[in-house]
């Protein structure tokens, strides 16, 4: 049985491209899941020429899963605000006089004002063409971004946008719901594959610079995982306020399975550029405190 679990999920994760380091999550999720459960899931992978069916009231998957349109929505709009959020942010630190020395580090952040307008106009037009509106956003999503927004330190706010944001939401967002949706709705998800492109090119000029300044002591790393902690307790902590809706459309072990790359994800970045990281330590660290915090 064990054997097979491992088969199926490996199968899996060649097929979407998963990293290795996700393995142990992913056979976490394989542990409490039926057979069944877990054929279902490698259906969301394997839909050969299967397109799915879109409809006013539903979205069916090539697998035949079926998810009510309005909790797709529902998500897509936490989606949206994010993405805009951070444009708005970033364009109004690349007017800071703060960091009008530092031409490099403004240039960027308006390079992703500019990408992120963009993105979120796909994700708008998403929206609109499955029939939805744009609605406000949950409470704890939006108390992440006030809080991003008040980081003055130029290098934590690249660390904020393009390690912490991009990592919790958009890497775990594009593997997974992007390419499930895809034969679903193809000519929608097809300005969203762009985004997550995008994400991925413009954060390497974040990583290195952190990195380069971690190496020269520049920067206190104790400092960038005080900030990280911060901000991805807020973030399992708007994932878990997710699981109600997720546990009605029968995918609550899917959301937990997230939950845990998204904070995971993250991190392995973090230790990728030189910081010294007890990875499994942190992610009890961040689960109790949110279980100590309701």
């Amino acid at each position: 049985m064990k054997d097979l679990y491992k088969s199926l999920v490996s199968a899996a994760m060649r097929k979407y491209g998963v990293p290795e380091w996700l393995s142990p999550y992913i056979y976490k999720y394989a542990k409490k899941s039926n057979i069944g459960t877990i054929k279902q899931a490698i259906g969301f992978i394997n839909v050969r020429r299967k397109k799915g069916q879109l409809t006013k009231s539903h979205v069916i998957l090539p697998n035949g899963i079926k998810f009510d349109i309005k909790a797709v929505l529902h998500i897509l709009n936490q989606f949206y605000y994010g993405v805009s959020e951070t444009g708005k942010i970033a364009e109004e630190w690349a007017r800071d006089p703060s960091i009008n020395n530092t031409v490099d580090i403004s240039n960027h952040f308006r390079e992703i004002a500019e990408a992120r307008a963009k993105h979120a106009r796909a994700v708008r037009n998403m929206i609109e063409g499955l029939g939805g509106a744009i609605g406000e956003p949950a409470a704890d999503i939006r108390k992440i971004f006030t809080d991003v927004r008040r980081i003055d330190d130029p290098v934590e706010r690249l660390l904020a946008t393009d390690i912490i944001i991009r990592d919790a939401y958009s890497r775990p967002f594009g593997f997974i719901f992007y390419k499930v949706f895809y034969p679903v709705s193809p000519e929608f998800m097809r300005s969203l594959g762009k985004l997550f492109v995008s994400e991925n090119s413009t954060a390497a000029f974040s990583e290195g610079l952190i990195a380069e300044k971690l190496k020269k002591g520049e920067i206190d790393s104790g400092k960038i995982m005080d900030t990280s902690r911060g901000l991805l307790w807020l973030i399992y902590k708007s994932i878990e306020a997710e699981l109600p809706l997720a546990k009605k459309v029968g995918i609550e072990p899917e959301a937990m399975l997230l939950r845990d790359i998204s904070i995971a994800y993250p991190l392995h970045t973090l230790q990728s550029i030189g910081i010294d990281i007890d990875i499994d330590k942190e992610m009890k660290r961040i689960a109790k405190f949110e279980k100590e915090n309701k």
